[in-house]
């Protein structure tokens, strides 16, 4: 898979967008905290004020200090102030004491109105309007003395730390949010960072494989044309030895040729620019022409290949050589790993999908279901039996997979160990 610039700054967009979208619902519950924490400690105030009250009454020393209220005077001072005055000192004390009790991280402000005349600006609305006493006369939670103290004190308490204890309380969840953000957006910059070395790493590998198996081929098309000169020789058709030992060379080099094709085969199907030249073909025919080019080799080994061909829509639209090297890939499997003389089925039939299923069966040693699913992969051989005795480097059944793919059809595999092997083929047939 080709992975460019474009993919990854997607998928950076995907990764920030999806982080945005955690954080944004995240701010949202906290605010939604913020604000049942603003309510409930709003409603808190005035149990606090009415608490405050019960514990004033009986306070002597602070109704000394209202006693000695000299004029009229405002005043404001919150839960962290530095008090000098006595009356607002003393005041300030009672409130932490009720605090202390049921709400130790309450943050506050006060604000004050006091006069030396007697009465309050609740219950004496009719008095002329004090210009320090509106802000306490406009807060939502008042408190006034005047009914055990003879002078006038009268304050409003407001809750100011409404988004702070929340904050607080979810600091910990903040934090950690943060770090694994963090962590995430490291894990996937190292990601793209691995992603791309490896493409770079299989980049190098696929060009060293194609200039290495190029510049095989070459020399073993001058052994393979060397072998045919010196077989056309008198010295050599006389001699059964030397006859034996170029038909050996011709042989080898016919096989080194096969896999170097294959390897080259593979490296174009994994750089993704492989061209199929597809056309409509006859699959009959082609099996009829792939199969006997084993004839031979077959009947050397004293097998047989059966030809079951009953499908009656056997056109379809493919690449011909890609196809043929498919099916020679099969039946030289089937060929090979085997114990005893080859025998070989090849059946077609037609199918409800409008499509034509090809199967090559065979009677040879099997394969274990536990690697059964990894029969596909590039380079996998499986090791059990004798197998090892085969040569090839794993590529003939991958390479078959992707081309079959390429085709929009699929390939399947059915195998008991000595049993045999089945390969099923389904390819679209012709519309």
């Amino acid at each position: 898979m080709k992975l460019s610039k474009y993919t990854f700054i997607l998928l950076f967009l995907v990764v920030v967008t999806s982080l945005g979208m955690l954080l944004y619902n995240q701010y949202r519950i906290l605010e939604q905290d913020i604000e049942t924490n603003k309510n409930v400690m709003s409603m808190a105030v005035p149990d606090i004020l009415s608490d405050l009250y019960d514990n004033s009454m009986y306070n002597d020393e602070l109704r000394n200090l209202v006693a000695q209220i000299r004029g009229t005077d405002s005043f404001v001072f919150t839960n962290t102030s530095a008090l000098t005055d006595p009356l607002q000192l003393k005041l300030k004390t009672e409130i932490d004491k009720v605090l202390a009790l049921n709400y130790p991280n309450f943050e506050y402000r006060v604000d004050g109105y006091t006069s030396s005349e007697y009465g309050c600006m609740i219950h004496r609305g009719n008095w002329p309007e004090q210009p320090q006493a509106k802000i306490v006369m406009a807060a939502q939670n008042h408190l006034c003395f005047c009914m055990i103290y003879p002078k006038k004190l009268d304050i409003a308490m407001t809750y100011t730390n409404k988004g702070a204890a929340v904050l607080g309380e979810s600091a910990d969840i903040i934090r950690t949010s943060l770090v694994l953000i963090v962590v995430v957006l490291g894990a996937f910059g190292y990601t793209i960072y691995t992603i791309n070395k490896q493409k770079k790493l299989s980049d190098l590998k696929r060009d060293f494989i194609n200039n290495l198996t190029h510049e095989f081929k070459t020399p073993i098309f001058s052994i393979s044309l060397a072998a045919k000169s010196l077989k056309e020789k008198e010295e050599v058709k006389t001699s059964e030895k030397m006859t034996s030992y170029v038909n050996l060379i011709g042989a080898e080099s016919k096989r080194l040729q096969t896999q170097v094709d294959k390897i080259l085969q593979m490296a174009l199907l994994d750089s993704g620019n492989l061209h199929l030249e597809k056309k409509t073909l006859d699959l009959h025919e082609l099996i009829r022409q792939v199969a006997d080019s084993f004839a031979m080799i077959i009947a050397e080994n004293k097998g047989e290949i059966r030809l079951h061909l009953h499908a009656t829509r056997h056109l379809i639209t493919a690449d011909e050589t890609h196809i043929k090297n498919v099916l020679y890939n099969l039946i030289d499997n089937a060929q090979k790993y085997t114990s005893g003389a080859p025998e070989i089925e090849i059946t077609t039939s037609d199918t409800q999908e409008n499509g034509i299923l090809l199967v090559v069966k065979d009677h040879g040693i099997g394969i274990d279901e536990p690697v059964q699913k990894y029969i596909f992969d590039q380079f996998y051989r499986a090791q059990q039996g004798d197998i090892h005795t085969v040569k090839g480097f794993g590529l003939g059944l991958s390479y078959a997979k992707r081309i079959v793919e390429f085709h929009k059809g699929t390939i399947s595999l059915k195998s008991q160990p000595g049993a045999g092997s089945e390969f099923s083929i389904f390819l679209p047939q012709v519309s």
